[in-house]
């Protein structure tokens, strides 16, 4: 005999999954390491110092998130288990990037034509940003994307099931009153294995150093002082791809240079600006302020600053 009861039954989805909190924090680490690779890879692609900011990675179903996805750029990669994500860039970054370029773009090219005329272009800046979130995993574990394919159609862009959960992390680019977004979508799935170990790891934040404990910090501090590094000044740059195989010994080369500053660059990173000069019989370069801050320099001279002028032609 079957008694009927007064409590009611609540379905149960297989699909539905919570993310823990420490999980969370691990892709916030991550994004925020990944935000701090990406403006220098930006400014070393485009010439532009953009602000780089992040969000809090968010869980939803791939069908929330595609729908809320507009026809733009959408590069489809492989990752781990061969599980698929997605990165989308706004096209307004393509096209001010494409704008940066010596021969700017029609504004009234449809963005398919663009799509079509740029394509090496756009995967010569697309390809560093997804190895930046390859680096951005560092010490933590290891993730591989393999860039497969390029798309503008939403539709075509269905990696996963609709009712799967995913890893959405956003990162806001500034620059004056410019704004545009990243996108990274990542297969929960394809991800847990990872994270579930790295729970009650401790991950160093890339803004948590300053409340270290100091005898950690005075070991990062010992480590840099016996640390060489290479300081090179960059008196601007030359366009020479109209000229292959044409160089001959004595020719003069225009630098393209706007503001008349030298960029000094440590270790390959871009970090101070400063004017060329003289010192002492020598060459020099008199700092002047940092890329970020726009400060004046507070390093003290020992000999006198004789400031010369590079002619642009």
């Amino acid at each position: 005999m079957l008694l009927q009861s007064d409590t009611s039954v609540k379905p149960f989805q297989l699909a539905e999954a919570h993310f823990s909190t420490g999980r969370f924090h691990l892709m916030d680490i991550v994004f925020r390491r990944w935000a701090t690779l990406l403006q220098e890879t930006l400014y070393a692609k485009t010439g532009m110092m953009f602000e780089v900011s992040t969000e809090n990675v968010e869980q939803l179903r791939f069908e929330e998130f595609l729908g809320s996805v507009s026809k733009q750029p959408i590069y489809i990669f492989e990752t781990l288990n061969q599980s698929r994500g997605v990165f989308l860039v706004d096209n307004s970054f393509f096209k001010l990037v494409l704008n940066n370029q010596p021969e700017p773009i029609d504004e009234q090219s449809s963005l398919v034509q663009l799509m079509k005329e740029n394509q090496q272009i756009l995967l010569q800046l697309v390809r560093p940003l997804i190895d930046d979130f390859k680096k951005s995993w560092l010490n933590i574990a290891e993730v591989e994307l393999k860039l497969k394919r390029v798309t503008i159609y939403p539709g075509r862009a269905k990696v996963m099931l609709p009712y799967e959960y995913c890893f959405v992390g956003r990162v806001q680019l500034s620059l004056n009153n410019f704004q545009a977004e990243l996108k990274l979508c990542l297969p929960y799935a394809a991800l847990i294995s990872l994270l579930s170990p790295l729970e009650k790891k401790k991950i160093i934040e890339p803004e948590s150093m300053d409340n270290y404990f100091p005898h950690i910090k005075q070991h990062f501090v010992d480590l840099l002082g016996k640390t060489e590094y290479s300081v090179v000044a960059e008196l601007g740059k030359a366009d020479l791809s109209e000229a292959k195989g044409k160089l001959t010994k004595g020719q003069i080369l225009p630098l393209q240079n706007k503001d008349g500053l030298v960029t000094i660059r440590i270790n390959g990173t871009p970090v101070l600006q400063g004017s060329t000069g003289e010192t002492a019989g020598h060459y020099s370069v008199q700092v002047i302020r940092g890329i970020e801050d726009k400060k004046p320099s507070a390093i003290q001279q020992k000999h006198e600053f004789k400031q010369v002028s590079w002619p642009n032609q």
